[in-house]
């Protein structure tokens, strides 16, 4: 797996890790210190994989399994190409695709180099983005980069599980939708979309844990249920980190200064833009609920704890009088009259009995021993 500035050193660890086991989230930058800048430096062995898409309204092609050499020969005129390529083990192939479509040596270095957080930068008359789609649990990030040269678009993915373009491509080969009656800057926004909806269904089933995390909390607070409102407070932390920089460039993208991107696209970014601003939203509200549910765990336990001290309190209470008492009889001096009498062992233990009882009935008239509501973790009147 690539390394990303999201990602962790184990991202690989899920989230019901074994009791003890730390996941490291720490940054980790692959590239070495003080390498020429536009270097293309892979980081992995997998061999590169290209898919190559080409369609206008009347036609589609597609083809995969193709090399370097025979890609001049499919890219036909007046057609739009997506040329999609996963994994960056080849930097032979990486550094053929950099000098055939004159891509600028940083966007190439940014692309092998996965650790970048999602931005729009301009080279001449090529559009370079940058986005990161998630998955989970457990979760982790993906970098992808986008490059647009005229009617051609290039996406290079880390090929992790996939991608989130199976929709688009089906829609492609259909001919359903507006894809392929707009041109190439449409294209591009539609796997912009599909990578911000892949935040969507993380974000939903994170919500359902917490949802699981809080009835159980209510139930039977454990630790295992605080360390797991940990690790979904510092996933949603790097969920955060992920959308911002995200959300950031496609209000770039918005302000109309790129001449590769149409108005017609420009108004369906806007909807991109307010999916973004709704996942913030989200998980702000999901970090909060972290920092709630922490709160609410340590106010049970807290509360657990002072009924068991009152418990206490009260059984040492009702047993200090008694104590008292016997402690007075049992000094075994000679002369101690009732002793002797008949009816003193009785008479201490009625003593003892009315003591006790006394006090029981003035803790209940103070509400002391009210029971304590499990579920609600409040206290009910008598």
């Amino acid at each position: 797996m690539s390394s990303s500035s999201i990602d962790v050193a184990a991202a690989s660890i899920p989230a019901n890790s074994r009791k003890g086991e730390i996941r490291r989230r720490w940054f980790r930058r692959r590239t070495a210190v003080g390498l020429q800048p536009g270097t293309i430096t892979p980081h992995e062995q997998r061999p590169a994989r290209m898919e190559l898409i080409s369609y206008s309204l009347s036609d589609y092609r597609e083809a995969a399994d193709f090399s370097i050499e025979q890609l001049p020969s499919l890219l036909i005129p007046d057609r739009v190409h997506w040329l999609n390529i996963d994994g960056y083990g080849d930097a032979e192939l990486l550094k053929s695709l950099a000098n055939d479509f004159k891509i600028h040596p940083l966007a190439m270095e940014d692309v092998v180099n996965t650790h970048q957080r999602a931005k729009v930068d301009n080279y001449d008359d090529q559009l370079f983005i940058v986005a990161r789609r998630v998955l989970g649990p457990p979760f982790r990030s993906e970098q992808i980069s986008f490059v647009l040269v005229g009617s051609i678009l290039l996406t290079f993915q880390e090929d992790l599980e996939g991608d989130c373009f199976d929709n688009v491509r089906e829609r492609l080969k259909s001919g359903r939708g507006r894809t392929r009656t707009l041109g190439v800057d449409y294209l591009l926004y539609e796997l912009l979309d599909a990578v911000i909806d892949s935040y969507f269904p993380v974000i939903e089933g994170m919500g359902e844990d917490l949802d699981r995390i809080e009835e159980a909390v209510q139930g039977q607070p454990n630790p295992e249920s605080l360390r797991r409102i940990h690790d979904h407070r510092i996933d949603l932390l790097q969920l955060r980190r992920a959308a911002w920089p995200l959300r950031e460039a496609i209000q770039h993208l918005l302000r109309g200064e790129f001449q590769q991107i149409g108005r017609e696209t420009l108004l369906y970014l806007r909807d991109g833009y307010d999916h973004v601003v709704q996942i913030m939203d989200i998980l702000d509200i999901y970090r909060e609920t972290c920092g709630d549910l922490r709160d609410y765990y340590y106010n049970i336990v807290s509360s657990r704890t002072n009924d068991v001290m009152r418990t206490l309190t009260i059984i040492s209470t009702l047993f200090l009088p008694v104590t008292f008492v016997a402690g007075v009889y049992g000094m075994n001096f000679e002369h101690m009259p009732e002793v002797k009498d008949p009816w003193g062992y009785p008479l201490c233990l009625l003593a003892m009995a009315l003591i006790a009882g006394g006090f029981l009935v003035f803790f209940w008239r103070k509400g002391w021993l009210r029971s304590f509501d499990k579920q609600g973790g409040s206290r009910h009147a008598e």
